[in-house]
């Protein structure tokens, strides 16, 4: 019986920051009240704005943040359409104020395959963010699991029916039905990961495919945690060796 002697997977992470301000100011007629200026010789302060409250409290079971009082509250708020997007107030600002992406582990190593079973690793990703719309992770492979120095790979399951791709994930328990996929269970997780037994493909970069959204939220998010569950399996005839892949994760925070 064959076997490939080691497979491991080079974990990689990148953090791409969108995020689009603006301060809408609206003036008003010559018999209406204008904010003032304010200036010395070392600060000039434009249409100045004195909140009657504002800053963080927080309690057993929240935290919040405000400003109340403020002159021309229309402008406050979200804006946008199909190619814009405007945060308008201050608290657009003060919002941006954290953004924590981890993984728990690089190295994810499948160890040796043997023909018709699995084997599986895992690790812990997490995600902290205040941003007003919430975040999204992403996740795509350079190319299918390798071997080193060569050209035949493992290629990316199909599931048990065929029937999922790097879009969609469907059910993966027979071991015969070979290749490499992924789960994701926990926090925020999409929907199709519907449970443990659920696995799609990972996005191929290789083949110009896109990378898809794997877990998110359009709320604030505390310490929102997710696993993500690695398995592979080999048919009969594949090349013994060390079959590698490196996959990148996609951290995208909203405001």
């Amino acid at each position: 019986m064959q076997k490939i002697k080691k497979m491991k997977i080079k974990i990689f992470f990148s953090l791409f920051f969108f995020c689009f301000l603006s301060f809408i100011w609206f003036f008003t007629d010559s018999n209406q009240v204008f904010a003032e200026n304010m200036q010395s010789e070392s600060y000039k302060i434009q249409f100045g704005n004195f909140n009657t409250s504002s800053g963080r409290k927080t309690g057993d079971s929240f935290v919040l943040s405000d400003t109340m009082g403020g002159l021309a509250a229309g402008p406050y708020g979200q804006y946008g359409s199909s190619n814009y997007f405007i945060g308008g107030g201050f608290q657009y600002v003060y919002q941006i104020d954290y953004f924590q992406f981890s993984i728990s582990k690089l190295n994810i190593d499948l160890g040796e395959l043997f023909a018709d079973s699995f084997k599986t690793d895992s690790h812990t990703i997490g995600i902290t963010t205040n941003g007003a719309s919430g975040y999204s992770v992403y996740a795509f492979e350079n190319h299918p699991l390798r071997v080193n120095s060569g050209v035949q790979t493992i290629q990316d399951t199909t599931c048990d029916l065929g029937n999922c791709d790097e879009v969609l994930a469907a059910s993966w328990t027979d071991p015969t039905a070979a290749g490499f996929g992924f789960n994701v269970s926990g926090d925020d997780v999409t929907s199709d990961f519907i449970n443990v037994n659920y696995f799609r493909q990972f996005a191929n970069n290789e083949a110009s495919e896109s990378m898809q959204q794997i877990m998110g939220s359009s709320n604030v998010a505390l310490n929102r945690t997710a696993t993500i569950n690695y398995k592979a399996s080999m048919p009969g005839n594949q090349a013994a060796g060390s079959y590698q892949t490196s996959i990148v994760f996609v951290a995208v925070p909203g405001y």
